[in-house]
């Protein structure tokens, strides 16, 4: 009999334990949102769902975007991603992301995203550990190497898509 729960804890070290806190909601002050760990189809639940899913179909990456890509750049890419639920420029921003993403084909396996309170603090102080002073922050990573950082809002006159992909190419 204790073989089946051996082989039930052995699966579950392997496998890695599930992620209770995946998408965690948070309510202070009578303020609902996200905190923690999340991913997109945790944007686009509940309330959330709303302005991302608004946001993202209503952008627009430019048309030859895709072209604008080094393919091979691609391969060892990453994203750390740190918003905010409650702000403005993060219900913005993020769903523009994750439409460049997807036309660039870069799966969601790709981002990792936490979602921070009000005063810009995650759960395990990974503000502090990713020197996160604003939002949205997204980091952009080749092979473990950061190549460089969209923090807040485009100025004037640029876009997302092509401040995404000039980090992308850079070497």
């Amino acid at each position: 009999m204790k073989t089946p729960a051996l082989l039930l804890l052995i699966s579950l070290l392997l496998n890695g334990l599930p992620n209770e806190d995946l998408n965690k909601e948070v309510t202070v002050n009578g303020r609902t949102f996200l905190y923690g760990k999340i991913n997109r189809a945790g944007l686009q639940s509940n309330s959330y769902g709303k302005w991302f899913n608004t946001i993202y179909n209503s952008y627009q990456p430019s048309a030859d975007i895709s072209s604008k890509v080094d393919k091979a750049k691609l391969k060892d890419i990453h994203f750390k991603v740190f918003l905010g639920t409650w702000c403005g420029d993060s219900k913005r921003n993020v769903p523009a992301f994750y439409k460049t993403l997807d036309q660039l084909a870069i799966p969601d396996s790709k981002v990792e995203a936490w979602a921070l309170d009000l005063r810009k603090k995650g759960p395990n102080q990974e503000e502090q550990q990713y020197k996160i002073y604003r939002v949205p922050t997204i980091i952009v990573y080749r092979a473990g190497r950061e190549l460089g950082r969209f923090i807040e809002r485009p100025k004037p006159g640029q876009r997302l898509d092509e401040i995404l992909v000039e980090l992308i190419n850079k070497d």
